[in-house]
């Protein structure tokens, strides 16, 4: 079995035929409502076995989060092999903080001064961030502007995960930790990037060839406009934004485009740009979406239709799975308890599959490599499905009988592998903090449902619920 990931240099492409059953325009044109069988799913309890192995991927990814750190500033690591921070991993790190005090795995006081060093340190520099979107990739010892070679770049969907991440451990520990979240929140501009065609948000701030954030630049050309989970989160946060002249309209949310297609015969859902799982997944990390029901853009001038996007993501999980045991004969990898494709640390580099139905014109399948996070951060819309995968996982082997996916924590690793593919004969020996970080959050929302009550309950949610009027029949 091969193993090792190369740089991030070499992307390759597979492009594949696929017929799609036409989409009825009476259900293009009508909303997405909870389905009995979405609401059998909210039910659902897991077995006294399947919380062992629950137990132990969550321990495993935690562990990443609590180890693979900088020093001072204990900014989570971009990846394992990377020599940097991601602002996004940062999000689902200071995340991961109430849900390994609430196992037993570190203490209150421990958390707390984790948090609080991490968002000291990232709030102590004005060089980190420009009108309040920070670098992309900061130094993981310093919070500053990285001294490697990573791209430089305020982003607004690293920073919306950041502050996602945060309002959690602002609820959960309260005190100092409130207070630098506060002013985290107070001082994101999203108005300040909302430069595209109709107030739409830029994706972010590059300065020009050899500038620092606060040097010449232009915001990137690029723009969050379509209704999938990172577009959501940005303007969710960007509406809830307590700086009147930092927020956004709430008729902006229900802007983002909504395309309905579907797989087969399987229902139709809003599809995202490229189909892969995280698109589905990403935002309901925080936001209890199975709490607010189908929302109404019309209500703000919006002809659109409503939808229920606990219900979508479910749809589109399914369609997903379906999509790939239809290629399981092309591609060894995929199996009825083994699917999910999103963004990996593939054989050739990092991988950003595109899966039809979805916006993109062609589908990239990187020959059938699963990332294990897929399936198991799906495990709040798909417990059954999800949960027989992430079995499958833990327990392949090798051809010596070892374990093929499973890293042990006691022994320094850090749970399951980030990909695989059978037919290259690959494991990958990397972790990737933003896959680590939604199955830990996504199983400890299926299991108990703490992250998304702590989100939920901050000042910030309950803003952005109110001003979109989320929730209301």
């Amino acid at each position: 079995m091969q193993m090792g990931c190369q740089t991030l240099a070499a992307l390759w492409v597979t492009t594949l035929p696929v017929t799609l059953a036409p989409v009825d325009p009476a259900l293009v044109d009508g909303a997405i409502r909870r389905s009995a069988a979405t609401e059998a799913v909210l039910q659902h309890t897991f077995s006294a076995a399947d919380e062992r192995i629950l137990d132990e991927i969550e321990r495993a990814c935690f562990l990443y989060f609590w180890k693979e750190v900088g020093s001072p500033a204990r900014l989570a690591k971009d990846r394992l092999k990377a020599p940097v921070a991601s602002i996004a991993a940062v999000g689902f790190q200071l995340s991961s903080l109430p849900v390994g005090v609430e196992r037993g795995w570190i203490s209150k006081a421990a958390g707390a001064e984790r948090a609080t060093t991490v968002l000291r340190s990232l709030l102590s520099r004005r060089d980190n961030q420009r009108h309040g979107m920070y670098l992309h990739f900061p130094d993981m010892d310093t919070a500053g502007p990285s001294r490697t070679d990573f791209v430089v770049e305020a982003s607004t969907v690293d920073t919306a995960l950041l502050i996602a991440g945060a309002m959690p451990a602002a609820t959960f520990f309260g005190g100092e930790v409130a207070t630098l979240v506060d002013r985290l929140i107070a001082e994101a501009n999203w108005r300040r990037y909302a430069v595209a065609a109709g107030g739409r948000i830029s994706m972010g701030w590059k300065p020009h060839a050899g500038e620092s954030l606060q040097g010449r630049g232009e915001f990137i050309r690029w723009h969050w406009h379509n209704a999938s989970d990172e577009e959501r989160l940005v303007y969710f946060l960007a509406v809830g934004s307590p700086t009147p002249t930092h927020s956004v309209a709430p008729e902006q949310y229900y802007r983002l485009t909504r395309t309905q297609k579907r797989y087969k015969e399987l229902p139709p859902f809003v599809v995202s740009w490229p189909g892969n799982l995280f698109t589905y997944f990403f935002s309901h990390c925080w936001i209890d979406y199975r709490s607010l029901g189908i929302d109404d853009p019309q209500a703000f001038g919006v002809a659109a239709p409503g939808v229920d996007w606990f219900e979508n993501s479910r749809r589109a999980v399914l369609s997903h799975r379906a999509r790939c045991l239809d290629m399981s004969a092309r591609y060894r990898t995929l199996s009825e308890n083994s699917w999910g494709l999103s963004p990996c640390v593939a054989r050739r580099g990092y991988a950003v599959p595109h899966t039809f139905p979805a916006l993109a014109p062609e589908e990239k399948w990187y020959d059938g490599t699963v990332a294990p996070y897929a399936a198991g951060a799906s495990i709040m819309f798909t417990p059954t499905e999800s949960m027989a995968a992430l079995r499958t996982f833990r327990t392949m082997k090798d051809d010596q009988g070892r374990p093929l996916l499973w890293r042990d924590p006691d022994d320094g690793g850090y749970g399951l592998v980030d990909s695989f593919n059978l037919d290259q004969g690959f494991v990958c020996d990397d972790y990737v903090g933003i896959d680590q970080g939604p199955l830990l959050l996504a199983i400890e929302n299926a299991r108990t449902g703490l992250v998304w009550k702590l989100f939920m309950a901050h000042p910030n949610a309950r803003r952005a619920v109110e001003r979109l009027r989320l929730g209301t029949p």
